[in-house]
Formats: C-alpha cells, sequence, structure tokens
C-alpha cells in the first residue's frame, strides 16, 4: 500500500505557449534588421539631401 509519508516524484510544470512573447522576439529581430538596413544604405549610398530629415 502507500504510505502518505512518502514523498511522490513532481511532474514538471506543463509548458505553455508564449505568443506575445514571440511576436515580441519577431518584432525586435524585425526593427534591428531595419535599422542595420538604414545604417549599410546610408554608408553605401549615403546620406539623401532633403529627403531623411
Amino acid at each position: 500500500m502507500s504510505d502518505p509519508n512518502t514523498e511522490q516524484p513532481q511532474e514538471a510544470p506543463e509548458k505553455v505557449f508564449h505568443g506575445w512573447r514571440l511576436l515580441g522576439v519577431i518584432f525586435i529581430v524585425m526593427v534591428v534588421i531595419a535599422i542595420v538596413s538604414a545604417v549599410v544604405d546610408w554608408i553605401h549610398i549615403g546620406p539623401l539631401e532633403g529627403r531623411v530629415f
């Protein structure tokens, strides 16, 4: 018979899918890629006079 005083192994908590966290990571990656692209364009093409600022 089972003894109530014995420790039973605890089950691992369920992994929950965090959709908002995934969307946040994707958004941050897109922003970083856009910034890098803008910097590379700025260096390669040069500043566009009167168009950016």
